[in-house]
């Protein structure tokens, strides 16, 4: 993944207002979308995310 993808990732997981709770399946289903474009599973696409928001 790109850092342009996981900036858009970012943007769309920070609109979601209850992610945890309400929000948790469009949270899911964000990962899912994100991982089928990118060819990657979805564990994959977590720790590319979690690598790259610990180095901002």
């Amino acid at each position: 993944m790109t850092a342009d993808d996981l900036k858009r990732l970012d943007k769309r997981i920070r609109q979601i207002q209850d992610p945890f709770g309400t929000g948790f399946q469009l949270q899911r289903k964000l990962w899912l979308d994100c991982a089928k474009t990118n060819g990657i599973t979805i564990c994959e696409v977590r720790r590319q995310y979690d690598s790259w928001k610990r180095k901002r």
